[in-house]
């Protein structure tokens, strides 16, 4: 077994390529510098040229696709919204032109996702992996990144593992609130009511690993924690394990919108999402909780 990954240098990609190594499985990287993290080959592609060096194929059996654009990273104008889409959409196209092009064989493409494609809402509906997608930027952009996906159908098995936020340490949302709350300054955003899809960052990554090497995972899995959790939870949670206050009121919407625009409603709203599905498949969290969570992470 031999294992492409893109978007290795990320949060997820790295856990995953150490796991991976960890495993004796062979992994080499498809990226758009030659630095690396890993001792391990890496492969040159830019997706905005369509170029990709197709010598990355050699021997792969399995593809596991994690780039694109950081969803968060920088304000939603209309050049970062076609961004986040191309660099999920068309990284997946020239993927796939290239694998058939040089007649490659491989056995599985597993893809991220991301519960996004739900929408920015927030109600008491639970959703689950036969609901529509959301008509707005984020559910229209997951809904594409999965279409793209799709396309591998014709060509090997395809998982799509649709991603809470990915809880770390170092890296990713967490960081950002707990340092504020260090800070004595943290607090519930809006009304601290929305719900926030989750999963740790240990989770995330056996997800990936059993999606490749067991050959049942075929299709679409909500892919987070069983507890749902909404933002003063998590916020209340994180405060608690690190021993500090939650003083302030909540930090006003306005305020989010105001320096944010669009992107701040992706932190003010948010759904519940099943993961009945992926638990069927026999995948077992072990981090199914936020305590739990937390305290693996701060203990």
């Amino acid at each position: 077994m031999k294992v492409l990954i893109t978007g290795g240098s990320g949060l997820l990609g790295s856990a995953l390529t150490k796991k991976l190594l960890k495993e004796k499985i062979k992994v080499v990287h498809l990226t758009r510098t030659k630095s690396s993290k890993f001792d391990i080959k890496n492969y040159e592609w830019d997706w905005t040229k369509n170029k990709i060096d197709t010598n990355c194929f050699n021997e792969v059996t399995h593809i596991v696709h994690l780039a694109g654009a950081g969803i968060a990273e920088k304000p939603w104008t209309s050049k970062r919204k076609k961004i986040i889409i191309k660099s999920r959409v068309l990284t997946a196209e020239l993927l796939l032109s290239s694998i058939i092009e040089k007649n490659i064989q491989i056995k599985g493409f597993i893809s991220a996702s991301a519960t996004g494609i739900y929408g920015a809402q927030t109600n008491e509906k639970i959703y689950s992996e036969n609901d529509s997608h959301m008509n707005d930027f984020l559910g229209d952009c997951c809904y594409r990144w999965e279409k793209s996906t799709d396309q591998f159908k014709d060509v090997c098995r395809v998982v799509k593992l649709r991603l809470g936020v990915i809880l770390d340490k170092n890296e990713g949302a967490l960081p950002k609130i707990s340092n504020v709350i260090k800070r004595g300054i943290g607090s519930p955003i809006g009304s601290g009511n929305q719900y926030m899809p989750w999963i740790h960052i240990n989770d995330s990554v056996d997800a990936f690993y059993n999606a490749i090497v067991n050959e049942k995972y075929n299709g679409t899995y909500n892919t987070v924690a069983t507890q749902h959790i909404n933002n003063k939870l998590l916020t209340n949670e994180i405060a608690k394990i690190l021993n500090k206050k939650i003083r302030l009121p909540n930090v006003p919407s306005f305020v989010l919108k105001f320096l944010y625009g669009e992107l701040a409603d992706t932190i003010l709203m948010g759904v519940r999402v099943c993961n009945d599905k992926i638990k069927k498949e026999g995948f077992e969290f072990k981090y199914d909780n936020i305590q739990a969570a937390l305290k693996e992470i701060y203990g």
